[in-house]
């Protein structure tokens, strides 16, 4: 598959409505790239890096994630997710928390996780890793009032992403685990739209969304028979939101033409 062309030829009907940037690796070489080192607003994508530090720390013995946090009835952000609407709960797993946080988008789930691991700790540790330059978390979910931007480019999305189903595959006991909420994920409008709802045999699909104002945001990895395709799709300055969504579906039908041609 010629990706180049095929981007270039979405590009015309599709860049009138809004900036984008996109990275597509197979999980050995890169296939294409636009923007991949522009920084968006990451919206949820920021979530990822805080999935994958809980599972890593854990993985090491430095958190047991059957452990309860305790979350006030007051004061829960609201926007995605269901524990500003679940206040009769008050405990929660740090597992718990992190399924929440990836399947639902639960802004709540994630506010608590950083505050467990210390938002400069969480900080100083993205800083270490090799994509720490793609990623930037400087502050809670929903705290507009900061004035501060959590960001992430399109190569930094799908190497979080990366990294997260690598650690499952290096540790196999877990693997299920991890990747559970990716595969599960409610928000499907994005890259798998086109697929999600045509049950396609051995096709996975695991993903992580971000929305905001004039925001729309997928990395997913494609899983076909023994081929994989990771993608980030990330977008700003939205005009018409289902133009950005119908973008993103166009590519993931691209991705799975390119994983089923040696069919």
């Amino acid at each position: 598959m010629d990706w180049n062309k095929e981007i270039q030829e979405l590009k015309m009907d599709f860049t009138p409505y809004m900036e984008s940037g996109i990275y597509i690796h197979d999980g050995k070489d890169l296939l294409f790239s636009e923007n991949k080192e522009a920084m968006f607003p990451s919206a949820s994508i920021i979530k990822l890096p805080i999935y994958l530090y809980y599972y890593e720390q854990a993985i090491q013995g430095d958190f047991n994630l059957t452990d309860k946090i305790k979350v006030s009835k007051t004061g829960r952000a609201n926007g995605s997710g269901v524990l500003h609407i679940l206040t009769s709960v008050e405990e929660w797993s740090i597992e718990e928390l992190l399924q929440l946080m990836i399947a639902v988008s639960d802004n709540e789930a994630t506010n608590q996780l950083i505050f467990y691991a210390g938002l400069e700790n969480l900080k100083a540790w993205i800083k270490e890793k090799k994509w720490g330059k793609r990623i930037a978390l400087r502050r809670y979910l929903m705290d507009y009032e900061s004035g501060l931007v959590n960001e992430v480019s399109p190569q930094g999305a799908v190497e979080v992403l990366k990294e997260i189903i690598e650690l499952g595959n290096h540790h196999l006991i877990w693997k299920e685990q991890i990747e559970k909420p990716l595969l599960l994920q409610q928000f499907r409008t994005g890259l798998p739209g086109y697929l999600d709802e045509r049950e396609i045999p051995i096709l996975e699909m695991l993903n992580k969304t971000g929305e905001d104002n004039g925001i729309r945001h997928d990395v997913a990895l494609f899983r076909y028979k023994d081929r994989l395709i990771y993608i980030a799709a990330l977008n700003k300055g939205v005009k018409e939101e289902a133009k950005a969504i119908e973008w993103m579906q166009e590519i993931g039908k691209l991705a799975f033409e390119f994983l089923t041609n040696a069919d």
